[in-house]
């Protein structure tokens, strides 16, 4: 079974493309079995909901997103972190550890299922340390304009796109120059996730972890 990765910058279509990949029957029959799918940013929240040593190290890290019943308010939590980069890597040192260890589970879980792939979503694969244990990912593009559309279309404020949109700077430019396989987010949901499907069939042919998929 292969893991690979799917990143890409906030507003670039992640989840949805990742969904609609799972669901392709032709895709898997072309990879040799069933796609199976984690999203790091999900597992975190799901921890970060959960009484334990990952909320207890953030209440203490962060102290005003803890609130009265000892959870953590997400919204003053992102607050916080995405206005200040030292806050949000002391963060993230918190909780790449447990991504790592819940990706390991999602692993050996889709192992176990029988499955031919499993793909993995995160922003931040290369500072988590995830981008070490794959077998390579794709990197979904789209112009910052486009980006902040869908994500207001779902619901986001402006002000915290461009919160994210900051703290993610050169992040895509830094996933690609390490060897993720461009993909153009561009188009609908169905024409992305068939481009991207394409280079999963490339990267499940090959044993190179970052082929060129003009070759």
């Amino acid at each position: 079974m292969k893991t690979i990765g799917i990143a890409g910058a906030i507003g670039a279509g992640k989840s949805s493309v990742a969904r609609a990949l799972v669901a392709d029957a032709a895709l898997a029959r072309d990879v040799g079995g069933a796609l199976h799918y984690f999203n790091a940013d999900e597992a975190l929240r799901e921890a970060r909901n959960q009484a334990g040593p990952l909320r207890d190290s953030i209440a203490k890290l962060i102290p005003a997103a803890q609130g009265p019943d000892a959870s953590l308010n997400q919204a003053a939590l992102a607050s916080a972190a995405f206005s200040d980069p030292a806050l949000l890597k002391q963060l993230e040192l918190l909780q790449w550890p447990v991504a790592r260890a819940a990706m390991h589970v999602a692993r050996e879980e889709a192992v176990a299922g029988g499955a031919s792939l499993l793909l993995v979503e995160a922003i931040a694969l290369l500072s988590s340390g995830l981008a070490e244990e794959l077998d390579g990912y794709l990197v979904l593009t789209l112009p910052t304009s486009e980006r902040r559309e869908r994500a207001i279309g779902r619901g986001m404020s402006g002000a915290a796109f461009e919160e994210r949109d900051v703290a993610q700077h050169g992040l895509t430019e830094a996933l690609l120059a390490a060897g993720g396989v461009e993909v153009s987010a561009r188009g609908s949901v169905q024409e992305v996730a068939a481009a991207a499907g394409r280079a999963l069939r490339l990267l499940c042919s090959t044993d190179e972890p970052h082929p060129d998929p003009a070759t």
